[in-house]
């Protein structure tokens, strides 16, 4: 019999390499995200500019809002979750390093759209792991 955890589509340890003091959360922040089908751990979301977290899609990216976050956990599992808001937990600030290549997004970012991203998470001092 497999674990739930075991079927989950998406782990934390594959989009967060590490993080200060996790057991304090301060790096974390319980935020309202706008979820969509296809959401997971590990996708990269903006804040709307007035309450809400959404997931950067490609069009988006040239006026991204320097609020990023990284979508954590939520109290169920994210794939299930009904489209529409819902409470997660998010990757807010630093210090703490993602894996930049497992982030998810609504669509196909081209390389450059993604450099924008993580530069974004780079001012927030949420690194990437293979940046130098």
């Amino acid at each position: 019999k497999m674990t739930k955890l075991a079927t989950r589509s998406n782990k934390l340890t594959s989009v967060l390499a590490w993080e200060l003091e996790p057991e304090s959360g301060v790096c974390r922040e319980e935020v309202t995200v706008v979820m969509q089908a296809g959401m997971d751990v590990g996708s990269a979301v903006a804040f709307d500019g007035t309450s809400k977290y959404v997931w950067i899609q490609a069009s988006a990216v040239a006026t991204l809002n320097t609020d990023v976050g990284v979508v954590l956990t939520a109290e169920k599992d994210i794939p299930s979750m009904t489209v529409g808001d819902q409470k997660m937990t998010i990757l807010k600030r630093g210090h703490a390093k993602i894996v930049g290549t497992a982030l998810n997004y609504k669509d196909a970012l081209s390389a450059p759209q993604k450099a924008t991203v993580l530069a974004a998470f780079k001012a927030k001092n949420i690194l990437d792991t293979v940046a130098v």
